[in-house]
């Protein structure tokens, strides 16, 4: 065989341009390979996602809004019986919008038979399939209004971030972030009204958090972020940052400015933790606490209090 073919940075460049998704993952499923069309497909660029658990900024769910997890994933399936797999799944671009995409996985071996990690191919799902029109996936794992995952997969990749607690005997972060006076606002403005609100605030807080966070809806007025930190400080200190952003957002409603306020709380999760008693045990960012925004207010005459 010519030497020509000998060459590995050929093949790493036929990888690079193929007119697909290419990724590959070692054992700990990290992110070792993220090819020009895995870029295009999801918006992740490969400096973002290098590194990361494959799950973290890509959730794979199903139709029914369920996140794939065990050997319903395909990767994990290949991790643990060594053959290739295929999928149609459901995933969230970085913009917050759905993505469905075709998934195959390949298993890699040393010399040894031994499995070094998964080559995941993947494409975009035809955009008006029967599958990808479905409201079902819509109501289940997107939320129209804000673009970031809805409440039901939010609660889904809580439980699951958790139980993955007693195996790395690790922790992690948790944020709740609650928009106050909505209630009012769209009493008084119309339930319009507090969409501009709602989608701003989810923008501010996605671009506060750092790639591999999840931020999901919660409630009405509310998300919640799980970050891959465990440190007080850090998680702490995100709290506070993000209630310090939106704290500076101002929303335009028919002609007129008004102000976000927020209440951000934070507590991290260890190893046996239940995410009914954590949220009970949460603590007041600084800024949060002190502020006391009492609700969206004008831009005109109310400004939240700094701490």
């Amino acid at each position: 065989m010519p030497r020509f073919f000998e060459d590995p940075a050929l093949y790493r460049s036929v990888l690079e341009n193929l007119p697909m998704g290419i990724y590959v993952l070692d054992r700990e499923q990290r992110v070792r390979f993220w090819n020009r069309g895995a870029e295009q497909i999801t918006g992740y660029l490969a400096h973002e996602v290098m590194g990361q658990v494959c799950r973290e900024p890509l959730p794979h769910c199903d139709l029914q809004g369920r996140v794939l997890s065990g050997d319903r994933c395909a990767v994990t399936a290949t991790f643990h019986r060594g053959d290739a797999q295929q999928n149609h799944v459901f995933t969230l671009h970085k913009r917050g919008h759905r993505l469905g995409v075709y998934v195959r996985t390949l298993p890699l071996f040393d010399d040894k038979d031994v499995i070094t990690g998964v080559a995941v191919a993947f494409e975009e799902a035809p955009a008006n399939s029967a599958t990808e029109s479905s409201g079902a996936l819509m109501y289940g794992c997107l939320d129209p209004l804000t673009g970031v995952p809805a409440q039901r997969l939010t609660r889904a990749v809580l439980t699951e971030s958790l139980a993955g607690l007693e195996e790395t005997h690790g922790g992690l972060g948790l944020l709740h972030i609650r928009i106050l006076g909505l209630k009012e606002f769209s009493a008084k403005y119309g339930a319009d009204s507090i969409v501009p609100f709602l989608r701003t605030s989810a923008q501010t807080i996605r671009h506060s958090l750092s790639a591999e966070d999840f931020l999901g809806r919660w409630g009405q007025d509310e998300f919640l972020a799980v970050l891959c930190s465990s440190s007080p400080v850090t998680v702490a200190a995100t709290a506070e940052l993000i209630w310090r952003q939106l704290s500076q957002s101002e929303i335009s409603w028919w002609g007129d400015r008004f102000l976000v306020e927020a209440a951000v709380h934070y507590v991290v999760a260890r190893p046996g933790d239940q995410w009914e008693s954590l949220l009970s045990q949460m603590k007041p960012s600084h800024g949060a606490g002190a502020g006391r925004a009492a609700g969206a207010g004008s831009a005109a005459d109310s400004r939240p209090s700094r701490g």
